[in-house]
């Protein structure tokens, strides 16, 4: 019979067990070129890595210099997992949950990752690369370091309820690409193939690149670096503002499509190139020291207006309203037509150089001055208001 000092021993005895048996493992692959997770054997020590009330597991995958594919079968929670070197994470056929409750996931190698849902940050170190394919979600941060790549094909990743940080190059193509469902900070390179890249925010820093042909989705965008369409139509859309302090431009034979249902704001640069054009589906105006370069290309708006103290120069095909506010300037330096009505507001000038300016709607003078030099301009929709002093260089 048990005695109440035996009982005792006997509880010490089993709380003592869980206490050596609490705590961190470590727990390092080790079965081979491929295997599942849920075989102990494929792990050192041959346990399989799942939290529980007493240990937690930080999971280690070293390919060194041969690949390892790994098949994740089920849920399974643990502290962190760092992989190096060609390793493969795949779920079946359908999406499987990996719950890092610590420091999430971190790529030191080559990442291939297909059918995965992850609840944890995600970072990409510097000189990684992280390929998503099939599915990729992540309920946490996803961080792309300087010189790290990730590449995305086929479908949107979704990034959820967190933010995208890029420093490095992220490639989306054939449809695919990557959602933040808060911030997209990009300090890095962006590359679309037909992709898309959105954030709730958007902001591409000063180092900011993003060129390529595709889609760009926001509720905000500040775009402070460079932003370029290449081999195609780029389009991008914002249901709120967008304010643009860096260079929205197309590269020749490209367009670059840009909506907004409050207008943008340009306070940088505008570039309009040949064969190709920029297109504003909205209001665009052109702050006091920004600069719109028309290259002999098209310049499409609903209305532009520019401000005094702002640059607009160069010449090709402008459609849409122009207004040209008070003391503002508009150098047209070659033959331009303008497809829309024009305003030239009092002391307002618009200087026409070794060209005809060809204007289809109404022109309206409201104490404005029309210069010209080599030059001429055919007010086809007719005039009104009052008119225009005429300036001729000779």
């Amino acid at each position: 019979m048990f005695t109440k000092t035996h009982i005792l021993t006997a509880v010490v005895f089993v709380f003592s067990a869980c206490q050596l048996q609490a705590g961190v493992i470590h727990s390092t692959w080790i079965g081979g070129t491929q295997g599942d997770w849920g075989e102990a054997s494929n792990w050192s020590p041959a346990i399989v890595p799942d939290n529980t009330v007493w240990t937690t597991y930080v999971v280690s995958i070293d390919a060194y210099d041969y690949g390892i594919a790994v098949g994740i079968g089920q849920r399974y929670i643990i502290d962190q997992l760092v992989c190096r070197g060609d390793v493969t994470l795949y779920g079946p056929w359908y999406p499987v949950n990996l719950t890092l409750t610590e420091d999430g996931l971190v790529n030191y190698g080559d990442l291939y990752t297909a059918n995965l849902d992850f609840t944890g940050d995600v970072k990409n170190t510097d000189g990684a690369e992280l390929d998503l394919f099939d599915f990729f979600s992540a309920h946490g941060n996803l961080y792309n370091e300087p010189n790290a790549t990730i590449e995305v094909t086929g479908r949107v990743m979704d990034i959820v309820d967190a933010n995208i940080v890029n420093k490095g190059l992220i490639c989306a193509s054939s449809n695919g690409g990557l959602d933040a469902d808060i911030e997209f900070l990009n300090s890095g390179r962006i590359e679309l193939f037909g992709g898309e890249v959105s954030g709730d925010i958007f902001d591409n820093n000063s180092i900011g690149i993003i060129e390529g042909c595709g889609s760009l989705d926001s509720d905000q965008m500040l775009n402070q670096g460079i932003v370029y369409s290449v081999g195609g139509v780029l389009n991008i859309h914002s249901d709120g503002s967008i304010i643009n302090t860096g260079v929205f431009g197309n590269k020749p034979l490209a367009i670059l499509n840009i909506s907004s249902h409050e207008g943008v704001d340009n306070q940088g640069t505008i570039e309009v190139n040949a064969g190709g054009g920029v297109a504003f589906d909205c209001n665009l105006v052109n702050e006091p020291n920004a600069v719109i370069k028309l290259l002999n290309g098209t310049l499409a708006v609903t209305t532009i207006t520019q401000k005094t103290g702002a640059t607009f120069e160069g010449f090709g095909g402008i459609t849409g309203n122009v207004v040209i506010d008070p003391n503002a300037v508009i150098k047209l330096t070659g033959p331009t037509n303008i497809v829309g009505d024009l305003t030239i507001e009092k002391d307002a000038t618009l200087d026409i150089s070794d060209g005809t300016v060809l204007v289809t709607g109404l022109t309206t003078c409201n104490g404005g001055t029309i210069r010209t030099y080599r030059g001429t301009i055919i007010m086809q929709g007719g005039e009104s208001g009052d008119i225009c002093r005429r300036i001729f260089v000779d």
